[in-house]
Parts: C-alpha cells; sequence; structure tokens
C-alpha cells in the first residue's frame, strides 16, 4: 500500500468507486457504483487495470488534490476543467504525476462525474464485496478533507490514450432510451405524452433525478402500488405526475407507478446529465436494447484489445 493523494478540499462530492454491490439488494442495501460506469472502465483500461478495481469519483468540481508519490494516472468523465499547478491537462490520457503536484478540479464544463484511475485501483475499506463509497450509511470510505488516499502501487505505466472522436461526448440535450414498464398503460395519455417531450433536470445526487414537464399534468391516476425492485435507471412517477429516475445509490424497491427503466448503456449519458440540461425519453423494445447493450460492451472489449496491440508493438 502506498499513499498516492492528500485531499487539500473535497469540493462537492469525493467518493471511491467501483461496480458496485450487487449481490446485496435482497437485504435492501443499495448497489452505489460509479455513476458514469463507462468513463470509469475506460480510465482503467487505458492504464492496463481490470475493468472493476476501484477510482477516485470527483463530483461537479471544488475538488483539490496534493500527490503524495509519483504516480500515473487517467482522468475520465465529466469535464472538471482539471489542473496540476495551475496548467491544464488532457483527460483520456495516462499522464504522470510528481510528487508535491497539486490536482485541482476547477468546476463543470460537461457533465458531471469525473474518474481518477490509478495503477491497479485505489486501495480503501471493502464492504459487502465493494469498496464503494455509500455516504448515507458510511459503507466504504468517506472521504474527508486532509485524508490520505491510498493505492497498492505507484508503478509506470505506458503514455497512451484515446482519441477524442472515441471519447465519450456529454452535449447539454440528451436522448435517453427506456424499456416500458408493466404499469405503462396504466398512466393518463397526457402524462405519458408529457413525459415524450424535452424534460428539464432539476435537483439531483448519487440517488436521484427529478425531471420537470412542461405542463402541469391535471388528470388524477393512482400513483401508489405495492412495493417492487426498482434499480439504477428506474423512472418513478410520483401522484403530482412528476417524474424522478433513480440513480446508483438509489433504494432498492419502491411504491410508486413507473414508466420504465432505462436501458443500461444510457446510463453513462443520463449520469452526466447535470441542473438545468435537457433529456428526451424515449421507448423501445427489448431486442434494440440488447442490441444497444452489445455495441456498448463491444467498444469496451475493443479499447482493451486496442491497448494490449499497442503495448505489443511498442514492447516488440
Amino acid at each position: 500500500m502506498i499513499s498516492l493523494f492528500e485531499v487539500l478540499k473535497v469540493g462537492v462530492l469525493v467518493t471511491i468507486q467501483d461496480m458496485g454491490r450487487k449481490n446485496f439488494r435482497h437485504m435492501g442495501i443499495p448497489v452505489s457504483g460509479a455513476m458514469d460506469q463507462l468513463a470509469y472502465q475506460i480510465g482503467n483500461i487505458l492504464l492496463g487495470n481490470k475493468r472493476d478495481v476501484a477510482s477516485i469519483e470527483v463530483a461537479m468540481g471544488g475538488t483539490i488534490l496534493k500527490v503524495c508519490h509519483d504516480v500515473d494516472v487517467v482522468i475520465t468523465g465529466a469535464d472538471l476543467s482539471p489542473t496540476i499547478n495551475g496548467q491544464k491537462i488532457p483527460m483520456y490520457r495516462v499522464i504522470r504525476l510528481k510528487q508535491n503536484d497539486i490536482l485541482t478540479f476547477h468546476g463543470a464544463k460537461s457533465g458531471v462525474y469525473a474518474y481518477i484511475a490509478v495503477p491497479d485501483g485505489i486501495c480503501s475499506k471493502v464492504d459487502f464485496e465493494s469498496q464503494s463509497s455509500y455516504v448515507l450509511a458510511k459503507l466504504g470510505t468517506v472521504i474527508l478533507k486532509g485524508m490520505i488516499i491510498h493505492g497498492y502501487h505507484n508503478e509506470k505505466r505506458d503514455l497512451i490514450g484515446l482519441n477524442y472522436e472515441w471519447q465519450p461526448n456529454y452535449s447539454n440535450r440528451k436522448v435517453v432510451h427506456y424499456i416500458k414498464s408493466s404499469h405503462f398503460n396504466l398512466l393518463p395519455a397526457d402524462l405519458i405524452n408529457e413525459l415524450s417531450t424535452n424534460l428539464l433536470i432539476g435537483t439531483s445526487n448519487r440517488m436521484g433525478m427529478y425531471l420537470s414537464t412542461n405542463e402541469k399534468i391535471n388528470q388524477e391516476f393512482n400513483a401508489n402500488i405495492l412495493s417492487e425492485g426498482t434499480t439504477f435507471g428506474t423512472i418513478q412517477i410520483l401522484p403530482s405526475g412528476q417524474p424522478i429516475i433513480l440513480l446508483a445509490d438509489c433504494q432498492t424497491t419502491g411504491g410508486y407507478v413507473t414508466l420504465g427503466t432505462i436501458i443500461h448503456s444510457d446510463l453513462t449519458i443520463l449520469s452526466q446529465a447535470k441542473q438545468g440540461d435537457y433529456i428526451k425519453l424515449v421507448a423501445i423494445d427489448i431486442e434494440s436494447a440488447r442490441n444497444r447493450n452489445i455495441e456498448y460492451e463491444r467498444f469496451l472489449k475493443h479499447l482493451l484489445l486496442d491497448r494490449q496491440n499497442i503495448i505489443k508493438e511498442r514492447s516488440s
């Protein structure tokens, strides 16, 4: 174990995240894990890590870290204006940080969540088979000012990066696809029509995202159901007609009627949407969702293979 960063300023929120604690939902324990699992995995792949090792997740910015030992890192996800000693640094590329460097995330230009991948991942507390921070229940490590964030080592890695055209794009108007729930036909027609328009994102955090429709829904309906399982991407509808999309730290059950569930490959788009952005919810069938999810996974596998080929060519 080696000290990598001293937290000089937390900013909005800093957590440790991996793929989450997936095997304990039956006990009421949220999955948590990286909000943008695509960006998180890209960072690990570029650094030569296993895809599921823990990284640092930085939300919105205002975070300042002091480098304790020389270390190679990759910063992915939202552009939170990262700098080293005041100088802008590239994202989606392995960069070499020096002891006593000051890494600062000044604020969001696009997206919400950025990731710092380090060699072989962050070394931190494991709860229920995951290092993911779930702050409300103090699962995993809760990052505070003055804390030292540790890694397993700081060996040098190959200085490679991802071409700009392959980097995720976090525009402020997003189309997000979902699969209809069994409650879909219970919803009033005017509500479904409103939910098909551009929806304004209100407040959000790691638990959920509030959306606003353009018109007030006047048709009454029964939004309450017997509690059923929920997941990252469940779209709940409150009695007022307001939609809420549940996110990575969401509860495991809910008693509100649902519109549907965001498909896995679009959760990265959803998670990087910030307050004031617009999203459009579009229903698709299961086969279309499966094909999109296959393309998502295929991209990550190709990235891993390309990295291996580049390293092999350099060493030959």
